[in-house]
């Protein structure tokens, strides 16, 4: 299927002379399109890993596991996305599902699997040039790890107010065994599972010198390893830690003020503009919602809005402007939720909308076709009512985003359009172009998005019009013929 609407979206664009793939290649985490599964509430593969399972409670395991990942591969890669990112897996304090109470740093969760279990995911992923990642807990650990009764190796925990960690041990990094024990655990999973990064968890709780030790180990084991951070205050996350050598970090601010803009209709999207500009325009993970806060699509229905509606107008946003976009699994069914035993359930693969699912497919593709959707710049162009306008562009191409998050029709006239050029839609089958004042009039319908690519204007396509003009020529014609001869046999 992917194939297909690649197929489908290359052929007119090489026709117009553009060719959306750059000539050199870059091998970077910024490309990726990254899909957040929370293991033990994915899927359930093998059933017989049930001894802790059970799922009227919500704090007990549900019963995904590894292989129930590995089953699902297909599904993640038609939805379009190439880099998956688990929770953690090791192994854990009994009901320890989340898995932030570990009890060994060198074992799988025996209810999610084993270390074979994990090769054959990771080499089914490689199959499909899908990576993996691992969520990698330098902090936390439970109180029946051997490093919890040794004060040296330990300090008090800070952080209580976060779901879990209340009933954690916090390790002290600083501590040579601890710090020795961690970077022996990193290279366990990167040479035993073959795995292709780990996504930090709780930067912000990790003093810096550790972080960039960390980082510098872990890159001299495996040099093109994928790093991201996750990060539990916001508010704590110096300047420090953005130059750790982590290059994409959670941002809950940008989170909540996309979730909140796009489900407030008649909130032009420049406002998240505004705060991506505000963080000194922070580059890191795009998300709309995780495992702790309420469903996106929560937030749609009680806004009276329409979910695949929304759902469009933020993968737009996520998928075109600065930042690598984390999407959180069951997002595609859409699935909805408001308190945590609701967000954190089983993702219900039977509960599927077909139209958005194939939108996903379709945003992934045009953002792996054009490389300035990942490294190039990013603009403001203008807003008019609740529509914005945005440009990327780089030394190839030039593109623009307009999102209408108005109640009626909106349009932004521009000039900041390459000379020569139309834009052509890459979702509709709009095309802009320029009027006797060199002037672009870009006009789209309420709740609505489209994805514009600047390319030579050639005017009417004058032997395709007289191509269709002839086929209905010749089929009124064939039609005459056959009335006359029907009539000639009547006679």
């Amino acid at each position: 299927m992917k194939k297909l609407l690649s197929v489908i979206f290359i052929i007119p664009l090489l026709i117009s002379g553009i060719n959306p793939i750059h000539a050199e290649e870059k091998e970077s985490i910024n490309e990726e399109m990254i899909y957040s599964i929370f293991v033990d509430r994915f899927n359930n593969g093998d059933q017989q890993l049930g001894d802790q399972v059970n799922v009227d409670d919500p704090e007990a395991y549900h019963g995904g596991d590894i292989e129930g990942i590995t089953n699902k591969l297909d599904y993640i890669k038609e939805l379009g996305f190439t880099t998956i990112s688990l929770s953690s897996i090791m192994k854990n304090a009994p009901d320890g599902y989340h898995g932030y109470w570990i009890e060994d740093f060198f074992k799988v969760e025996e209810q999610f699997g084993t270390l074979d279990d994990l090769k054959k995911l990771v080499k089914e992923a490689h199959k499909r040039d899908m990576k993996v990642m691992l969520e990698f807990v330098p902090n936390y650990a439970a109180p029946s790890h051997p490093f919890a009764d040794d004060p040296d190796k330990t300090i008090p925990t800070t952080v209580t107010d976060t779901l879990w960690l209340d009933q954690a041990v916090t390790l002290n990094v600083k501590n040579s065994e601890v710090r020795d024990m961690l970077f022996k655990a990193a290279d366990y999973w990167l040479e035993e599972a073959n795995i292709d990064g780990y996504n930090v968890h709780a930067i912000e709780q990790t003093p810096v010198s550790f972080l960039t030790e960390f980082v510098d180990h872990v890159k001299s084991v495996k040099p093109d390893i994928y790093l991201t951070g996750s990060v539990l205050k916001e508010d704590d996350v110096t300047d420090n830690y953005l130059h750790t050598g982590i290059p994409l970090i959670e941002n809950s601010t940008m989170q909540a003020t996309l979730a909140n803009v796009l489900t407030e209709i008649g909130t032009p999207p420049e406002k998240i503009y505004q705060v991506w500009e505000e963080s000194g325009k922070r580059t890191g993970l795009l998300s709309i919602d995780d495992k702790f806060t309420e469903r996106f699509t929560r937030k749609i229905v009680e806004n009276g809005q329409n979910p695949l509606t929304t759902w469009k107008l933020a993968l737009v946003y996520m998928y075109t402007t600065p930042g690598v976009p984390v999407v959180y699994q069951g997002s595609a069914i859409p699935m909805d939720g408001e308190t945590h035993a609701e967000v954190q359930q089983l993702v219900q693969f039977n509960n599927k909308d077909q139209d958005l699912q194939n939108y996903f497919n379709k945003i992934a593709t045009i953002r792996s076709q054009f490389p300035a959707l990942a490294y190039g710049e990013f603009e403001f162009v203008g807003s008019s009512g609740a529509m914005s306008v945005f440009k990327r562009f780089d030394e190839d191409t030039t593109i623009f985003i307009a999102i209408n998050n108005d109640t009626g029709t909106k349009s932004i006239t521009t000039t900041a359009v390459p000379e020569g050029m139309q834009l052509t839609g890459l979702l509709g089958d709009n095309i802009v172009r320029a009027d006797e004042n060199g002037e672009y009039q870009i006009g789209i319908d309420r709740e609505s998005v489209e994805i514009y690519v600047a390319e030579p204007d050639k005017g009417l396509n004058w032997p395709f019009i007289l191509m269709v003009v002839g086929i209905f020529v010749v089929f009124i014609l064939g039609i005459v013929y056959l009335s006359v001869k029907q009539r000639k046999r009547s006679h």
